[in-house]
């Protein structure tokens, strides 16, 4: 979760303004459009005077960042192919990052296990998708179907970590305010959110809870289901299974300027331990939940047809502005 987010800091822009010189050019950082785009030697020299001042921007230095670590210490990607492989610990690293729940101790966020995690991501998927779902159900039993989705989104929340919207946040600062990649990038690695995370992120919060308000109570028979907890279990392991295409197919970026690049750095080196075969069982493990839940009808045709082309979109669209995928 290296990446962060970019904007006028909340502090600033709430304080009290006045009307002289020094107020007008206070108003202009208040109203800058764009805080990561800005000039950089006179960020540098508002941060030392802010430093001076006792001030604080709100933003996660790149040195507090790296002083977090990364979680593990990867060896050299030779050697990780060499030893034995886990295929229980490459599970348990998927549902580490995934989730906040708490794994063996012999489990950590090694980037090597972690790429080939991306095949379990549907399975962890639909295991959370059946948590969210039992609290959408349990919920559905005391009040309507709309605060039940709520309660359920909560849930998801809480069991990710707000993982899934923070990235989404970063995507919609990066690329809706950013004019070329090294833009972007920067943006990104802003640990403030943005105008565009702030709305996309309500936009898709509030759209998420009216649709599944719209579902009604769930109803659970194999291949015939319908209703909120059969919905969610379906997106929570479909959505998850774009990861597993988009790092096989399409190239992975890394800044070279981020705090943890070299974690992000061997990740992307070591795309060769995703293998087809891990990809095939991807793949068929979301189709798989989809047919178990909805059968095999329109319904779920409609669902991995929609997440083939979100996919397949995703990826041209970050080939063609940054070169790739990356996170």
């Amino acid at each position: 979760h290296g990446a962060a987010r970019h904007n006028s800091h909340p502090g600033v822009a709430g304080r009290h303004v006045g009307g002289g010189p020094a107020g007008r050019g206070e108003r202009r950082r208040a109203m800058a459009p764009n805080n990561a785009l800005r000039d950089k030697s006179a960020e540098e020299k508002e941060g030392l005077q802010a430093k001076a001042s006792g001030e604080s921007w709100g933003m996660v230095s790149a040195a507090e960042v790296r002083a977090r670590g990364t979680g593990t210490t990867a060896s050299p990607i030779d050697e990780f192919v060499a030893a034995e492989n886990s295929e229980l610990r490459c599970f348990f690293t998927g549902m580490m990052f995934v989730t906040r729940l708490p794994c063996p101790g012999w489990c950590d966020h090694h980037p090597g296990y972690l790429m080939r995690a991306m095949a379990w991501f549907p399975a962890l998927g639909a295991l959370i998708g059946l948590w969210v779902a039992a609290f959408a159900d349990a919920a559905a039993t005391l009040v309507q179907p709309p605060v039940a989705a709520a309660f359920s989104t909560g849930a998801s929340l809480w069991l990710t970590g707000c993982f899934h919207e923070d990235g989404l946040g970063d995507t919609l600062d990066g690329f809706g305010g950013g004019w070329s990649k090294a833009q972007i990038l920067r943006i990104m690695k802003d640990s403030r959110i943005g105008t565009y995370a702030c709305v996309g992120l309500c936009l898709y919060t509030v759209s998420k809870v009216l649709l599944l308000g719209e579902l009604g109570p769930s109803t659970w028979a194999l291949g015939a289901c319908s209703g909120q907890g059969p919905a969610l279990v379906v997106a929570h392991a479909v959505a998850r299974a774009s990861s597993a295409p988009l790092l096989y197919c399409v190239e992975y970026v890394v800044d070279a300027d981020d705090a943890k690049s070299d974690y992000y750095g061997w990740f992307g080196r070591s795309r060769e331990l995703l293998t087809l075969p891990r990809l095939l069982f991807a793949l068929s493990t979301a189709v798989g939940v989809a047919l178990a839940v909805l059968g095999p009808c329109a319904r779920a045709a409609a669902v991995l047809l929609g997440a083939a082309c979100a996919t397949a979109v995703a990826g041209a669209y970050g080939r063609s502005v940054i070169g790739g995928v990356m996170g």
